[in-house]
């Protein structure tokens, strides 16, 4: 119920127009407060980066990718996030060094209530965070991919968006 109660409030939203590297900086500054364990680098080639969505999503979106990428990262790690332009789109990437991706988990990763999350974590996931970032993705009309790093230190999220003039 969950997950579909997720569902109708993201479809539901209205969208406009916003820069979305106005969205990604002032969010990585609530990180750089919140999450004072780790350090957080942000690089992007991106000038003026116009969507047509919700800011409040994307930025709840980046929320989930930042906690994801925390969740998997030692204490004092860095988190990269970039944020370029591709095409006729911008790509949001969160990079985390730790454990790279189960081999049995690449194809579900983004489903409902699936998490590859420490028993021993009791933190209560529900394993609902990178779903929300997928559907968060699909409003926009974009995609979203997970990657281990090209030298196997850890994993890299994706979300790609189409440009909105």
């Amino acid at each position: 119920s969950e997950a579909t109660a997720l569902e109708q409030a993201v479809t539901s939203m209205s969208r406009e127009p916003f820069d979305l590297g106005a969205v990604v900086r002032g969010c990585i500054e609530g990180y750089r407060d919140v999450y004072d364990n780790r350090l957080f680098e942000y690089e992007s080639d991106a000038g003026i980066a116009n969507v047509l969505g919700s800011a409040d999503l994307i930025a709840q979106m980046l929320d989930k990718l930042v906690d994801n990428a925390v969740s998997f990262s030692a204490p004092g790690s860095t988190i990269s996030i970039g944020l370029t332009t591709a095409g006729e789109g911008h790509v949001i990437s969160v990079a985390n060094e730790g454990p790279t991706l189960p081999a049995s988990m690449r194809t579900s990763l983004f489903d409902s209530l699936v998490s590859i999350r420490d028993q021993d974590d009791h933190k209560g996931h529900l394993g609902l965070g990178l779903y929300v970032v997928a559907l968060i993705a699909e409003f926009h009309q974009g995609t979203v991919d997970a990657r281990d790093l090209p030298d196997g230190s850890g994993v890299v999220f994706t979300v790609t968006l189409p440009t909105g003039n």
